[in-house]
């Protein structure tokens, strides 16, 4: 860590901090995640994930240093902080913001699925912002490849992060895909545009409940909804994973009808997910009232 002047703590989770700093003569400003060793584990995982990953959508690394306490993650530096912060201090997004950062966010989330990666924690602290308002997914410590059937073992991980989890992955073996991610991403569009989330309670048992039995209701009261994202919010929380929007679907919504379109990608096979799929009529739905 000799290389680097860090400056100010610009960011902090529950097992790390984030600061600003300075690549020693030179003007390249970078952030550096310090986390405890006792998450090795977990920085095991995410390292050789980061070094392959190459996009405008995913947060750019750098190196890593270990030292006698700490693992050190030099990354790109995103002046603008994340999602969280965004939502805390305006509480809620126009359709029209939510919008443009949503494209974005599918952009970033093609750009791993093609390349057989499920991000499996897509959640607005994840979600950084760059100077020009562009935004890159980060933290791939719970990022897995897709499972196969020969897919050797590995260090367990934990499932996600509670309040955006899918169904499915309340269930043993919790099994990851694309539909889990898209179930992710129905859940920070809704948070965006309403600033909250769409399942919420402070115990896990009861918060698993929730998220695999109640109905959401849009448009959410109280706030104006097009029918076309409540559409689209409605096909992202589908209960059921094999009945959730697929890829085509989703690049070819209505929704994003005014704004460049994603091109089509040929994605890869998801073996485990499709060998697991349930008897029909298993899951709920989403309410659809006025949508």
């Amino acid at each position: 860590m000799e290389n680097y002047n860090i400056y100010d703590e610009i960011g902090r989770g529950t097992h790390s901090f984030v600061y600003k700093a300075r690549r020693k003569r030179s003007i390249e400003y970078v952030a550096v995640k310090s986390t405890a060793k006792s998450r090795m584990d977990k920085i095991l995982n995410e390292v050789p994930f980061l070094h392959k990953l190459d996009s405008r959508y995913v947060l750019k690394f750098f190196d890593w240093y270990e030292s006698s306490n700490h693992i050190w993650l030099i990354l790109e530096y995103c002046m603008g902080g994340d999602l969280l912060n965004l939502i805390t201090q305006d509480k809620q997004l126009p359709e029209t913001a939510v919008k443009s950062f949503g494209i974005e966010l599918v952009a970033g989330l093609q750009y791993l699925h093609a390349n057989s990666i499920l991000y499996c924690d897509l959640k607005p602290a994840n979600v950084l912002i760059d100077e020009f308002g562009s935004l890159k997914l980060a933290d791939f410590g719970l990022a897995r490849r897709i499972p196969g059937s020969d897919t050797a073992a590995t260090r367990p991980l934990a499932p996600g992060s509670p309040h955006y989890m899918a169904p499915e992955l309340f269930q043993q073996p919790a099994v990851h895909s694309f539909a889990s991610d898209f179930w992710a991403l129905g859940c920070v569009l809704y948070e965006l545009r309403t600033g909250r989330q769409p399942f919420i309670h402070t115990n896990f048992s009861e918060l698993a409940r929730k998220i695999q039995t109640d109905d959401v209701v849009l448009p959410v009261p109280g706030y104006e909804m097009s029918p076309v994202f409540c559409n689209l919010l409605q096909r992202l929380l589908v209960k059921d994973p094999y009945q959730r929007i697929t890829w085509n679907e989703l690049i070819d919504h209505p929704f994003w009808d005014d704004l460049p379109q994603l091109e089509e990608v040929v994605m890869p096979a998801q073996e485990m997910f499709d060998a697991a799929a349930p008897t029909p009529g298993s899951f709920g739905q989403v309410s659809k009232h006025q949508c």
